[in-house]
């Protein structure tokens, strides 16, 4: 079969592989669409990534198809069901999964390799994050599951509710997921990105306003300004640089919660200041992942939710443009192979 392969920083090659065969409790997927992410592109600038195998390793990791082959012990899903399939699945067994901490598990079981025609899944990922895929869930649309499930599982952390005003930090897929999901709870969300295009895209997604990104004292005082003019109540900050780690913090209000949900490249450091730390009692957290009950709220809201999730998705492309694709900037592209 076809698939791409990681060979280093920006080395991705399309190789001809051995078709994959199904292992006790597993199956193999016919990939219907496979999808790009930003986080296909970080790792193939880096070619490297914390849960990525050694290099040559197979590359992609958002997919929905039919299955087309199953193992031993595998009851369901039968042969010809379309399915929509998470990245992950915790092993329920060590410490961070009994204290409910799904997403933090110590020995998850990843996925990669959907960049390809035909998708070996893991058993566990088969047990526990293989889902049917309603009839009326378009496959460019599916495979957003999986980080949609990010941004659900960021915002279940949050204490955010009705009347809160919240500030989104960056207008990219995962800010433009979170304004919809904290729009849906009623809050009153203000986006913040450099871009006209997103901040009128974040208004469709829920958003109450859609601001410039603040880049210095008076970019600050604006959004706080337009935050209800105390700061915000909750901060999401959706880009992951050390500097907007920074501002998310001087855009918060007293008592605010800040989520630090963005990941900053690996080894750099962040410096806030202590006084609204400690004289404003400010509570900031990290989010990371997600979870098998946020994968199904994820597929849900999907179908459901009166959002233009289509808007976030570009044309359609072969597996020949993905590294092309991924060097550049633009929205999430549904892959044909």
């Amino acid at each position: 079969m076809r698939a791409l392969i990681l060979h280093g920083p920006n080395d991705l090659r399309l190789e001809q592989i051995p078709d994959p065969t199904p292992g006790p409790g597993e199956v193999v997927l016919r990939t219907e669409r496979a999808m790009t992410c930003a986080t296909d592109a970080k790792i193939l600038r880096s070619g490297r990534h914390p849960a990525l195998p050694p290099v040559p390793a197979p590359f992609g990791h958002e997919v929905t198809g039919e299955v087309v082959a199953v193992g031993a012990g595998v009851s369901w899903p039968t042969v010809g069901t379309m399915v929509v399939v998470a990245n992950s699945a915790p092993c329920g067994v060590c410490r961070s999964c009994l204290r409910g901490r799904l997403g933090l598990c110590e020995d998850l079981t990843y996925l990669w390799g959907t960049f390809a025609q035909f998708v070996r899944i893991p058993a566990r990922i088969v047990a526990v994050n293989m889902i049917e895929r309603p009839a009326d869930l378009a496959p460019d649309l599916a495979p957003m599951v999986e980080p949609l499930a990010c941004a659900i599982n960021g915002v279940s952390r949050s204490d955010a509710a009705a009347g809160d005003e919240v500030v989104i930090l960056g207008g990219g897929v995962q800010g433009q997921f979170l304004t919809a999901c904290l729009a849906a709870r009623g809050c009153r969300v203000t986006l913040c990105d450099p871009h006209e295009s997103r901040r009128q895209l974040a208004l469709r997604f829920g958003a109450a306003a859609a601001v410039d990104a603040p880049r210095d004292d008076a970019g600050v005082d604006a959004v706080r300004h337009a935050a209800g003019g105390r700061g915000a109540d909750i901060v999401f900050e959706a880009i992951g640089r050390p500097e907007t780690w920074q501002i998310a913090v001087a855009v918060a209000g007293r008592g605010a919660e800040v989520n630090l949900y963005g990941g900053c490249p690996m080894g750099t450091t962040v410096t806030v200041p202590t006084e609204p730390l400690h004289y404003q009692e400010l509570r900031i957290q990290g989010t990371y992942h997600h979870t098998p009950q946020a994968v199904r709220q994820a597929l849900a809201f999907l179908v459901r939710a009166s959002v233009p999730f289509h808007e976030l998705v570009g044309d359609p492309i072969g597996l020949d443009d993905v590294a092309h694709v991924l060097a550049t900037s633009g929205p999430k592209r549904p892959v044909i192979v």
